[in-house]
Order: C-alpha cells, then structure tokens, then sequence
C-alpha cells in the first residue's frame, strides 16, 4: 500500500492526540478504496476537511471524483475548496443531499453521531443504491462512546421521537452507562444513558444489515473505533478482507485504545481543574484590588496603624504582597 500521502499529510495534523479525525486511520481507509477501484467517493461529514485532503491527494493519483456533504464548512474546508477545484462540495443536510448525489462506489459516513441520522443516511443509501447493490462503505466513531450513546451536534434538525433524553455540557467515562461531571465532553449534547434501542452509531449499522445477506461488518477498535461494511460476494472483497485482517477486532488495539481514552480523561479533567483555578485567582485579585481601592479599607489601615509596631506590615502592604505589587513589581 502507498503511504506517501499520508505521510506529507501528518504533520499537518491538528488532532494527533486527541484522534478526533478519521484520517488518523488513512492507511485503511484508502487502502480499501485502492481494492475497490473506487471510481468515485462520497464524504458525509467533512467538517474542516482533514479527510477530504487526504481523499483528494489519494484521487489525484486514481483520477477518482470526490464529493464531499458538509452543511456548516469550516475555513479550513473553505480553504480546499479553493485549493481543489476538483472537489465537490455539497453545503446541505446529508439527508437532503443523499436524495440527489449519485450513489458512488464508496461512501464515508461521519456526520452527526446518533441514530436516527445515521439510520436515515443508510435508509436512503439502500434505496438509491443502483439495482440495490451497496457500495463500500466507512463509518468512523463505532467503538466508544459513539457506538451505543447518541450525540447531537443540531437537536432540533431530529425529530423529538428520534432522540434519546439528553443533557447539555455533560462528560461521559467508559463503562458508566449515565453522565458524569468530571468525563470527557465530546459534544454539546449527549445522550443520558449508554446503550439501548435507537441508540449510537454501532447499533444503527447493526440494525441496518438485520435481514440483509452478503453483508460483513469489519471492526477496527482504534481512534474511536472504525467500521467497514462491503458485500462478501464482490470481486473485490478478498482484497478488502486481506487489508482490514491485522486490525479487525485485534486485543492489541483494544487496549491501546482503552489506554488512550484514559489518558484523554485525565489530560481533558487536568486542563478543566487548571482552568478553573484560573478563575478563582483572578476573582481572588478582582476582590483584593477593590479593597484597596476601597475608603473604609483606607481608613482601617490607617487605624491599624496606630496599634501595629513600627517594623510590621500594614494591611496595604499585606495586600499588595499577596498581589505581588510590592517594591512597586506589576
């Protein structure tokens, strides 16, 4: 497999620790595209377009036609836009845009990460599928915590019956099934319970392939979790298989993952603790500032005085000490 865009690509990489991006997994991803022959690919969710890069350079030398689904484009997405003119950008609703795109020979599913989007996405993807043959598809966010717990980035694009109870500004932390205050925050809202009917990414695929023949779900447990899913009569399916074998459901993966998800906790439970300590000291100072701007603080230093020895520290200069002003330092 040529890696060589993925490597120009990494230094470019904004995410590398927190592996938020599906390409943190390029390697697969277009791996697989090379063993389909894809012709063309279909991005849903390209957000600030790290992917889409990716997609463009690996197309470039494919003569692929790209097309990527993003209603709210960042700058940066903007930006290769510019850059690629050969990209086509679809700024609507994957729900709205599926019903018009031609159904490609490989489809990137990484929108908004909840049920009822998803399963809508597949719904259409299976009716307009030409003679009702599925293209390869790549779903990003199966493992934790997407995979059994909804998040909505517009709850109100989701009918009220298609969202589970949520929370706004609520963390989560693996194997607890409710919301915490001290977890990892990976969006606004968060669904209030892991696990259940209508519930994640995993289970919308899931249900989608219920009653569907010749369909394989391929798990890869890294940077949150990656699923492929391809028909296991394609001519080109062994080739898929060969590439995803050293990554699919691998123990080794799983721990290093579980292992990262922890350090992102702590790292994002630190940062929050620094923060807030921020606050209070600058509140500590605010109040400290005002009381020496303050008369009747004047007027105690003044009286204080009177009963202090020569050689102790007035109030002010106290005050001022605890600010760090004194001996007239900012």
């Amino acid at each position: 497999m040529d890696t060589s865009s993925q490597q120009d690509l990494a230094p470019e990489l904004e995410d590398i620790e927190w592996g938020g991006s599906l390409l943190n997994m390029g390697e697969i991803v277009t791996g697989c595209l090379d063993a389909v022959g894809a012709a063309s690919v279909l991005e849903i969710g390209a957000y600030r377009g790290d992917l889409t890069e990716l997609l463009l350079t690996w197309a470039e030398g494919t003569g692929a036609k790209v097309t990527s689904i993003e209603p709210v484009p960042q700058p940066e997405l903007l930006e290769r836009v510019r850059r690629f003119p050969q990209l086509e950008l679809v700024g609507k609703t994957s729900h709205d845009a599926l019903r018009e795109v031609p159904i490609p020979d490989a489809i990137i599913l990484d929108g908004d990460h909840n049920y009822y989007t998803l399963s809508e996405e597949l719904r259409l993807i299976g009716e307009r599928a030409p003679g009702g043959v599925l293209p390869l598809m790549i779903f990003h966010d199966v493992g934790w915590p997407h995979g059994r717990r909804d998040s909505y980035y517009t709850p109100e694009r989701i009918p009220e019956e298609g969202r589970q109870p949520m929370a706004l500004g609520v963390g989560v932390v693996p194997g607890e099934e409710g919301t915490v205050e001290e977890g990892l925050e990976f969006t606004e809202h968060t669904a209030l319970r892991e696990g259940g009917p209508r519930n994640g990414i995993l289970t919308a695929i899931e249900d989608f392939l219920e009653g569907r023949e010749g369909l394989v779900l391929a798990t890869v447990p890294a940077f949150f979790g990656v699923g492929i899913v391809y028909r296991d009569d394609a001519s080109w399916a062994p080739a898929v298989s060969a590439i995803l074998e050293p990554y699919v459901d691998n123990p080794i993966l799983e721990r290093l993952e579980a292992n990262r998800v922890v350090h992102l906790l702590k790292r994002q439970v630190h940062a929050r603790q620094l923060a807030e300590d921020r606050i209070r000291k600058d509140e500590q100072e605010r109040l400290l500032r005002m009381m020496l701007d303050s008369s009747a603080f004047a007027l105690a230093e003044r009286l204080s005085r009177i009963r202090q020895s020569r050689d102790a520290m007035s109030w002010r200069e106290q005050v001022e000490h605890a600010l760090g002003e004194e001996n007239g330092r900012p």
